[in-house]
């Protein structure tokens, strides 16, 4: 990998040190399957740990040439997540513990951040190619 931040690189290492950080933060909130609130957003372990891997996965895409691929792939995943949230049926499990696809706790902050970090990292990694413009120099001869 070479030293050159690229738009993708660099979104890859923000969302990898931002879902590390709260994924890392979210245990404090709670180390359970019963959901709590991190700075308004819907947590409980399995959300906490959904976070890690994909924030581990952002900075070591980063730093091994992957951050495009990474943005591209998860961009996906978090806009087809934000729309997930949107529809009720896909929220299921026990009476007043509903949880998306059964499996994790979100509200209606997580949803709204799933679809804006899914279309971001959509429009950074599909759109915006990782080349470096290099000026060109006449040599002389």
């Amino acid at each position: 990998m070479n030293g050159t931040w690229t738009a993708n690189r660099i979104l890859a290492l923000v969302l990898g040190v931002v879902f590390t950080l709260v994924g890392i933060l979210g245990f404090f909130a709670t180390s359970s399957m019963q959901p709590a609130s991190l700075f308004g957003f819907g947590v409980d372990v399995i959300h906490n740990i959904i976070h890690l891997v994909i924030g581990l996965a952002g900075l070591a895409a980063a730093f091994t040439g992957w951050s495009r691929r990474y943005n591209q792939v998860f961009g996906v995943i978090y806009l087809v997540l934000g729309i997930a949230g949107l529809i009720p049926p896909l929220h299921f499990g026990m009476m007043g513990d509903m949880r998306l696809l059964g499996l994790t706790y979100v509200n209606g902050a997580d949803n709204v951040l799933h679809l804006v970090v899914g279309i971001v990292q959509i429009a950074v990694g599909f759109f915006i190619h990782d080349t470096v413009a290099t000026r060109v120099t006449p040599t002389a001869r």
